[in-house]
Order: C-alpha cells, then sequence, then structure tokens
C-alpha cells in the first residue's frame, strides 16, 4: 500500500513532501487587539510561483471558538483577506483546499483511485494564545499542543494529527517559508527542516530557526466511496457533477505559524 501511494504522488504530481506545494498563510509576526489583520493565502511551491488556491472552505476561528467566513480576493498568486481581531486570543484560520481525484489508470498503471483532500490552519495569536488548541472534531487536523504565542527558536513544537477526530499515522515535515528579515520580499523554504514518519499522529520537533513554519501531515485513509466532481479536472479526466468511484483518501493538512 505504501508503494502505490508513492507512485500516486510521483505520477499525478499533486501536493505532497516531495514537490513541494504548501497550503499557507502570511501574517504578521506581532499581533495586538483591537486591530485588523492582512493575510495573504497561498499554494506555495519551493521551486514554483505561488498559486491561488481554489478553496472550498476559508473562514477565521475566534478565541471564543465562534467563526466567520473569510471574504477573500485574488493578489499576487494568492487570497488576500482581513481578519478583525476584537479580543486576546489565537485567531485560527480553518481552509480546505478543493477536493480531487485521480485514478492510477489514467496513467496506465494498476493501483488504486484516490480523493486527495488538503486542509491548511494558521494560528494568529493576539497578544494570547488562548484557543490555541481548537479542533474541530472533523476532517484532517493538525492540533497544536504547545501554546504558539511564545515560541522561540529551540522550543520544541509538538501537535497531533487526527482524521475525523482519531489519531492517524503517516509522514510529516516542515520547513521556513519566512524569516523575519525577509518581510518585503518573497521567500521560498529551500530545505526541509525536519522530515519523519509518525504511527500514531504525534508530531515533535525542535524549531532550530526563528520565521514563519509550515508543518505539512500525509495520510492514507482505506475507505471508498463516490464522489462528486466539484469542478473539471485541468487534464481532461473528468467533469464537473460527475460520479467518480475511489478507492482511497490520501489527506494533507498544513499548519502554519510563527516562532521568534
Amino acid at each position: 500500500m505504501r508503494l502505490t501511494s508513492l507512485l500516486v504522488l510521483a505520477v499525478a504530481g499533486f501536493v505532497s513532501i516531495a514537490c513541494g506545494h504548501m497550503l499557507y498563510a502570511e501574517f504578521p509576526e506581532d499581533i495586538s487587539a483591537p486591530s485588523e489583520v492582512n493575510v495573504w493565502i497561498t499554494y506555495g511551491h519551493d521551486e514554483e510561483e505561488q498559486t491561488a488556491p481554489s478553496l472550498s472552505m476559508a473562514r477565521t476561528i475566534s478565541p471564543d471558538g465562534s467563526s466567520e467566513d473569510l471574504d477573500l480576493d485574488e493578489r499576487d498568486g494568492g487570497l488576500v483577506g482581513a481578519v478583525e481581531v476584537e479580543e486576546e486570543g489565537c485567531y485560527i484560520l480553518d481552509l480546505e483546499k478543493e477536493a480531487r481525484l485521480t485514478d492510477m489508470e489514467w496513467f496506465g498503471i494498476s493501483g488504486p483511485a484516490s480523493l486527495i483532500q488538503e486542509y491548511g490552519r494558521a494560528l494568529m495569536p493576539a497578544s494570547s494564545g488562548r484557543n490555541f488548541d481548537w479542533s474541530s472534531g472533523e476532517g484532517f487536523e493538525i492540533v497544536p499542543a504547545v501554546d504558539p504565542s511564545d515560541l522561540e527558536r529551540g522550543d520544541a513544537f509538538r501537535a497531533k494529527v487526527t482524521w475525523q477526530g482519531e489519531p492517524i499515522g503517516g509522514d510529516y515535515s516542515a520547513m521556513v517559508v519566512r524569516t523575519p528579515e525577509d518581510l518585503l520580499t518573497i521567500k521560498h523554504a529551500q530545505e526541509v527542516e525536519v522530515s519523519a514518519t509518525s504511527s500514531e499522529g504525534e508530531v515533535e520537533f525542535e524549531l532550530t530557526l526563528p520565521g514563519l513554519w509550515v508543518v505539512t501531515f500525509e495520510a492514507t485513509v482505506d475507505e471508498s466511496g463516490t464522489w462528486i466532481a466539484e469542478s473539471d479536472d485541468q487534464n481532461g479526466n473528468y467533469a464537473e457533477g460527475d460520479e467518480l468511484e475511489y478507492d482511497q483518501i490520501t489527506p494533507t493538512a498544513y499548519l502554519t505559524f510563527w516562532s521568534r
């Protein structure tokens, strides 16, 4: 199963640790309340230009647990919006990219049809990390186990990864996509700082650099079903509204946060 999943990644060219695509957000390191915080969301790559992601969900979770949809516009290869910070605590950007499907048979290879789902979170503490460990209990989540408001170089970052609220194993990586010194320039991370496998969804690593970190976690869920295409496939393999069978789900989650 592991070999087959890697073949899917290589042939289809979708988001993976290997190809470098990441669904993440950029925002100021220091946030206070009350204020309005501008955010830029992108589907980044360490070797290619960023692209504006097609999102099926984009919302902000406030420290009190309430949610509000984000109003986004395309700009500079991404999506821009503003978060209204009204109280101290951790504001969470909760994102989900439009699902898509790939079938190994399209490439003349025997293998499974995979439903690809991608989820993004960004931790934006405003003077406090209150509610940093919020969880919906649904989908694919990286839930931090440490307060992001006071993370510094040399600290240990820890998190738990769940699928539908239950721990799940997989592969994870972490890299810095922006440092405090390059706030006025676009920076592509060139090297993965951390790469590991977790059998129970536990993530832990040392923050070796200050900057904007992105953690990526990939898994495979042995669950089959029927999916209705949300849009046309760019390669012409299916059209919006088509009903397609899949053999497994391959979710990826991304978590963005600052470390000093």
